[in-house]
């Protein structure tokens, strides 16, 4: 039996972190990729906050695109444009990016293997066996710890009797070119129950005329699949239609995203999860590239502690990325209970004050970080409850959706 200090499972973000960090303390570090290509396939817009670019000293050149504003349409036509003084994300390729963060990780000693499927994991000799399948053959492995990082749906908790609840978004999204009337920099959201019911559509820019055109629905609130609202969209929708009527589908991809952030624990003896396979997801957008690198590092250094049988880093795992971020996940996860109570005339209502008041947008503008969303909470708060005071309708709406996001479970 092959045998390391630790073995990650996914070499997604998070995983090429945790590898990365756990073979520069000296670790040996297996990172076993499921697929034959590490980043195929892709499930997301690759949307990344400037703020990971710069933490994990990552090249500007992976960027297809900057992104410095945006626009919110609502249900009824409404549209809000923000723009902030400053780059807020980068849009990257997947593929190239996720391959970049394996490279560096095996640079730093990690072993990576692709076409490896960990099944299973059970507890023996004082660490954990594995069994994969690679290549067609079935095999095992002993280590002290593993780094579980297998994304949305993983599979390795439960086979240790670890209960992860779960409540998915399903994603769609079509790659297309020949999009017209865009702005370079400027990424446009749709909001609509009949758009993305439970969640919201996207059209983000990668420059010249090619775009990704997607959405997400809340498996709990609709029953059809994706395709059939983004057709719709494409083909209906009178902010998206126009522009795509001579765009052509380069590629395709799809994906779920965990709406309800972690309530179980993300670790125990011999485990530790991180990304979405753990729900360290922003719910009101699905993002979580920036929050999946950082557990996966905080993971990677931990594991010295851990494969020297110190049971109590673990828990220093735990607090420290909710110390980074829990905060986020949190407060993204109220959000997203809040906007889902809207209805779509009153999300029209609010938008239309948003748009229709300079100062209020300023401060949106001001706070606004696609990264950090609490920090916009209470200007928005401050400028909605003034806004109240022409519009005396709006508090009762805005107090009703925040009590929603307060007391709803899910």
């Amino acid at each position: 039996m092959v045998k390391f200090d630790v073995i990650v499972a996914g070499a997604g973000p998070g995983g090429a972190e945790a590898a990365r960090a756990a073979a520069r303390a000296g670790l040996r570090t297996l990172l076993a990729e499921e697929h034959p290509t590490v980043g195929i396939p892709s499930h997301c817009t690759g949307k990344l906050s400037h703020h990971a670019f710069d933490e994990f000293d990552i090249p500007r050149s992976l960027a297809l695109n900057a992104v410095s504003a945006a626009v919110f349409h609502s249900p009824g036509g409404v549209a809000v444009r923000v723009r902030r003084a400053a780059v807020d994300s980068y849009v990257v390729d997947r593929v190239t990016f996720d391959r970049w963060l394996v490279d560096r990780a095996a640079s730093s000693g990690a072993e990576v293997r692709t076409g490896m499927r960990i099944a299973a994991a059970r507890r023996s000799g004082g660490g954990m066996v594995v069994t994969a399948h690679h290549r067609g053959r079935t095999f095992e492995a002993w280590c002290r710890l593993i780094i579980d990082a297998e994304g949305a749906a993983p599979r390795l908790p439960p086979s240790l009797g670890l209960s992860l609840p779960r409540r998915y978004a399903l994603g769609l999204q079509y790659q297309m070119r020949g999009v017209g009337g865009m702005e370079a920099d400027t990424p446009e959201v749709f909001f609509g129950r009949t758009v993305a019911p439970g969640f919201f559509a996207w059209l983000m820019p990668l420059g010249g005329d090619r775009a990704r055109v997607g959405l997400c629905v809340d498996a709990a609130v609709t029953r059809r699949a994706p395709v059939r609202f983004l057709d719709r969209l494409i083909a209906t929708h009178p902010g998206v239609a126009p522009r795509l009527a001579n765009a052509v589908v380069e590629g395709k991809v799809a994906g779920r995203i965990p709406l309800v952030g972690p309530r179980g624990p993300v670790g125990a003896d011999g485990m530790i999860i991180v990304g979405d396979a753990a729900g360290q997801v922003k719910a009101t957008s699905g993002g979580g590239i920036y929050y999946a690198m950082i557990a996966g590092r905080i993971a990677g250094e931990v594991a010295p502690r851990v494969v020297g049988g110190d049971r109590a880093a673990i828990g220093e795992y735990t607090r420290r990325w909710r110390k980074w971020f829990g905060l986020e996940v949190a407060f993204t996860a109220f959000g997203r209970r809040a906007i889902n109570h809207l209805s779509d005339a009153e999300l029209d209502t609010v938008l239309r004050m948003i748009a229709e008041s300079p100062p209020l947008r300023e401060s949106v503008e001001r706070a606004g970080d696609t990264q950090f969303q609490s920090r916009l909470f209470l200007p928005l708060l401050r400028g909605l409850g003034a806004a109240g005071l022409r519009r005396p309708a709006l508090i009762p709406l805005v107090g009703k959706a925040l009590l929603h996001g307060m007391l709803t479970q899910v």
